[in-house]
């Protein structure tokens, strides 16, 4: 209080002076600190929001949680009781640690422009523990992970090491800018968001209106609508997927596409590949192909036009007014197998040399 009646004296005698200290911004924290010994495989849920979540691992059979909840306002009541008002609830046993957040009052309002809050974990646990997390409003960071993985980031966004496990399930939403370095194995389903994966073995995703980016890739599985595809090198891909930009630099094995209104771009279908299978409609599609990447090819139209090399050899075309059949092979028939599908989107297939 005699804080407070200072700044009423100085405010009444020096208005200008007493105008800017209107915008002092009041701050305060707490710190939580907590250490369980624990198994060497033992693992952590934590429920958090507004604030972020940072996960390491050690050499040690222990899990250790460092939170820090941090509020500030123009009002020293308020963050007073906003402080109050948040909590950790924690349990520890040996083969997890249970961490929630909670919030009373969070429909709690001050007129204060300038008041915020956030909590924000630290955490600590062996090298092989598992990771399970879910956080809103606020990011998620690990370094490396050997165990299975369960996340959940809304309004944040996800910043990944290396995903060593077979087990990770991964969902973001209004995500954008979010990475994994690599990723073993693994479902991640993305909603208004964008990622990107320097290296993957094999992933299932599901998506929309998500820009999803990856480096080298084994085996990639997509249902998605609304967003991009953008994959440097692929073993495989299988996609079902509308209204979106599919773009793939490399393909090493076998390809199979169902789309609409979209947008396919193949760069180099390697030699060693297998067949392709795409079914199209209102997109465009190119595919480039290796000078030694033999195969059959069956191309449909209907509404469209067909580019291809001067080196494939014609076995039948048959056209109407509305419709187009190429058949034939290139190289060496009886090898592998192109076969195209569309309506209302031009097909090129390319040699590049």
């Amino acid at each position: 209080m005699k804080k407070l009646y200072k700044t009423i004296i100085v405010l009444l005698l020096s208005p200008i002076i007493g105008f800017a200290n209107d915008d002092a911004i009041i701050t305060k924290q707490k710190n939580i600190k907590k250490a369980f010994i624990v198994n060497a495989d033992a693992g952590i849920n934590i429920t958090n929001s507004y604030g972020t979540v940072f996960v390491t691992t050690w050499d040690e059979d222990k899990i250790e949680l460092d939170i820090l909840i941090k509020v500030s306002g123009d009002s020293e009541n308020w963050v007073n009781q906003r402080l109050n008002d948040i909590t950790v609830d924690i349990i520890g046993l040996k083969s997890l640690v249970t961490a929630k957040t909670q919030i009373e009052n969070n429909n709690y309002r001050s007129k204060g422009r300038n008041n915020s809050f956030e909590i924000n974990y630290v955490i600590k646990i062996p090298k092989n523990g598992s990771v399970t997390i879910d956080n809103k409003y606020g990011n998620i960071s690990t370094t490396d992970l050997n165990a299975a993985t369960n996340i959940l980031c809304k309004y944040g966004k996800i910043t990944m090491g290396r995903l060593n496990s077979n087990k990770n399930n991964i969902t973001i939403e209004y995500c954008s800018n979010s990475s994994i370095s690599y990723l073993k194995n693994g479902y991640i389903t993305g909603r208004y968001s964008g990622l990107s994966i320097d290296a993957l073995s094999k992933i299932d995703l599901i998506s929309d209106y998500t820009d999803t980016t990856i480096g080298d890739a084994g085996d990639v599985k997509y249902t998605s609508k609304y967003g991009t595809v953008k994959i440097k090198e692929v073993n495989s891909l299988e996609g079902i997927g509308n209204y979106l930009t599919i773009k793939v630099g490399t393909l090493n094995n076998q390809l199979k596409l169902q789309t609409k209104y979209s947008s396919v771009d193949v760069g180099l279908v390697q030699a060693k590949a297998n067949s392709i299978a795409i079914n199209a409609g209102y997109t465009g599609v190119k595919v480039g192909f290796s000078p030694n990447y033999a195969f059959d090819f069956d191309v449909t139209l209907r509404y469209a036009d067909f580019r291809y090399d001067s080196d494939f050899e014609l076995l039948n075309k048959a056209e109407t007014n509305y419709t187009k059949n190429f058949n034939g092979y290139y190289k060496k028939k009886g090898m592998n197998t192109v076969v195209i599908t569309s309506e209302y989107g031009n097909v090129a297939l390319t040699k590049k040399l």
